[in-house]
């Protein structure tokens, strides 16, 4: 999936909040397409099972309440947006097989074909097989399936990255920022049909499974942190989403619950860059382009880079264990921007961190579990 990775460095507009750092592809106007059987009121495909105190998720993690008096546990969640580079997941997978480490994958669903299968995509305002985030090779597709299968047998949580990777900052003729809840709803309708359909779609042989189902999907984060509560927040609750981790929240504040859609809103936190007064989105493309305006850096530059945003990393969770554990929620992509350095510095604080007394390293899916079986009372005290 390399050429996906290539084409998702120059596609991405920050997955945050800051502008481009070059100039944005022109594109031509193109006509509306409306995906076939496709509807805003399409029925819900995913079944979460809610959870139930002392009951373990897939990865071992039991949620439990906290009783009277009691501290609660130090969250860390980490994710991943695209999850489509071999290495990357090779990588990954051997750092949770050192320490005590679970993570959410957010799964663009266009990995799920490749340039001689493209066509299977319909997205909403752009002709079938139109990306963003380009294409993979036919062979790309059994290591792609057998990376996400791996990752399920070991506890990993699969979300979804929705498909394109339309965003309005690329000045695209539509983005997230303009989609509306039936713009949503087709969006994920392709999600999930790329997900069910995926050896039909490619023709590949009944023995290449892919072991990860429209039930186990239960949270999204949105391309470039676009979009509007207003008009996604509906289209996830009618396809039974329990959380959404795409709008930044403030530093050291507890995740709160949609009241409409019910849905869990964890976003990643803006919190001081290391030995700077400057808040920054905590997430990979945000550091770069913060601290290199989305331009490699020489290698010692790199190494500099990485110090700095592993010790931010640090800051963020001492402000929190000393304070009112917060979730730290912290967000990457598979991709080796500036020479690694924050490939390498999530690396590090992962293995220092993971395993420490009262620390759960783990995915969305069990925070989401463990903030379900919490009494209101508890909520509210986290909350104040």
């Amino acid at each position: 999936m390399l050429s996906l990775l290539v084409a998702l460095a120059g596609a991405l507009a920050s997955c945050g909040t800051h502008p481009r750092p070059t100039a944005p592809v022109e594109t031509s106007p193109v006509a509306v397409v409306t995906p076939p059987g496709t509807t805003a009121s399409a029925a819900p495909v995913a079944t979460f099972a809610r959870p139930r105190a002392g009951l373990p998720l897939p990865d071992g993690f039991v949620p439990t309440r906290v009783r009277p008096g009691q501290r609660p546990p130090q969250f860390v969640v980490v994710s991943f947006d695209g999850v489509g580079w071999h290495q990357e997941w090779q990588h990954w997978m051997a750092v949770a097989r050192r320490v005590p480490f679970r993570f959410t994958g957010f799964l663009s669903g266009t990995y799920l074909l490749s340039d001689a299968t493209r066509d299977r995509y319909h997205p909403p305002y752009y002709p079938p097989g139109t990306s963003e985030i380009g294409w993979g090779t036919p062979a790309d597709l059994p290591v792609e399936i057998a990376d996400l299968n791996r990752a399920v047998a070991a506890g990993m949580e699969v979300g979804t990255h929705f498909n394109g990777h339309f965003c309005a900052t690329a000045g695209l003729p539509s983005g997230g920022n303009t989609w509306s809840t039936h713009d949503w709803d087709v969006e994920l309708d392709q999600f999930f049909h790329l997900l069910r359909d995926y050896r039909t779609d490619n023709a590949l042989a009944a023995s290449t499974e892919l072991r990860v189902h429209a039930g186990d999907v239960t949270g999204d984060r949105t391309p470039c942190l676009e979009g509007h509560p207003a008009a996604l927040y509906p289209a996830l609750a009618v396809h039974d989403f329990a959380y959404d981790a795409s709008f930044t929240r403030p530093a050291l504040t507890w995740p709160t619950r949609d009241r409409r859609s019910g849905l869990w809103q964890i976003g990643m936190t803006t919190f001081p860059l290391h030995g700077t007064d400057h808040p920054v989105t905590t997430m990979d493309y945000n550091y770069f382009f913060t601290q290199r305006g989305g331009v490699d850096g020489t290698l010692a530059q790199a190494r500099a880079d990485q110090r700095q945003v592993r010790a931010t990393y640090d800051d963020l969770y001492r402000r929190s264990w000393h304070g009112n554990r917060a979730p730290v929620v912290l967000g990457n992509h598979f991709n080796d921007w500036n020479h690694g350095a924050y490939v390498d510095a999530l690396t590090s604080f992962v293995l220092h961190t993971c395993g420490r007394p009262e620390t759960e390293c783990v995915p969305f899916r069990d925070l989401v579990a463990w903030l379900d079986v919490q009494r209101p009372a508890t909520l509210a005290r986290l909350g104040a």
